[in-house]
């Protein structure tokens, strides 16, 4: 038993050896944001007596550029840039009289993984990664409505949080590499502390305090430009070749 894992382990490290070493790359990503409760990244829900509010994640964005450098045959680290736009849906009601409005919570990323890659067949790559992501709020938010009145202030204006990937890439010479995954984006700590008025005829009759985590679960597309490791070369292993 102990045999096959040592001959399936050297089998893959022998089929990952020309996968990243000192290859550097730039790529472009577009992911789509959803929500789970599993990854409690869903909706909060609070309830006080005939009063009940709810923030719940909508359909976001993140628009980005990443650097990748590979630094082992099966080892790469990613950093990058990223425009990230959060959308929630406010909700207030006293039994069934109250309102909904839509929120927009925008920020941006720097995030930094370690990747780990398996190749699975010639031009096919499984990868897993994990790492760190500041994330940085510039505001404060605010929404108001005929039945309530919400107010986010932000916590910190740089809030980290935790990375996880997991995704396929089909890599071909001269067209780049085009990746399909999903990614965990999990702050450490809430990101925003919401308090939220119920009105009644513009005066304040019920208010509550709760926070928002800002967590998102995202399905990654992203491309990256073709690059031939031997141009990270040095200069003398350039001269040699010649």
């Amino acid at each position: 038993m102990k045999s096959g894992l040592l001959l399936l382990l050297l089998g893959l490290i022998s089929l990952t050896a020309q996968a990243q070493e000192r290859v550097s790359t730039v790529g472009l990503q577009f992911k789509p944001l959803f929500s789970s409760r599993f990854f409690g990244t869903g909706p909060e829900n609070i309830n006080q007596q005939a009063f009940s509010y709810e923030i719940r994640p909508r359909f976001g964005y993140v628009l980005g550029a990443i650097i990748r450098k590979g630094y082992t045959p099966t080892l790469s680290l990613e950093f990058g840039l990223n425009y990230a736009v959060r959308n929630y849906e406010i909700s207030a009601f006293k039994g069934s009289i109250g309102s909904s409005e839509n929120l927009r919570v925008v920020g941006y990323e720097i995030p930094l993984s370690q990747l780990i890659f398996i190749r699975l067949s010639e031009n096919i790559y499984m990868n897993a990664s994990a790492g760190v992501c500041i994330n940085m709020f510039p505001s404060d938010v605010f929404k108001e409505s005929d039945y309530f009145l919400a107010y986010g202030g932000r916590r910190n204006v740089f809030s980290p949080s935790l990375l996880a990937n997991l995704g396929f890439e089909y890599r071909t010479e001269k067209s780049g590499y085009f990746y399909f995954g999903t990614s965990l984006n999990r702050p450490f700590n809430s990101v925003y502390g919401f308090a939220i008025d119920y009105l009644e005829n513009n005066f304040v009759t019920n208010n509550t305090i709760t926070e928002l985590r800002g967590a998102y679960l995202s399905i990654d597309f992203r491309y990256f430009f073709a690059e031939d490791p031997e141009k990270k070369g040095s200069k003398k292993e350039r001269k040699k070749k010649k």
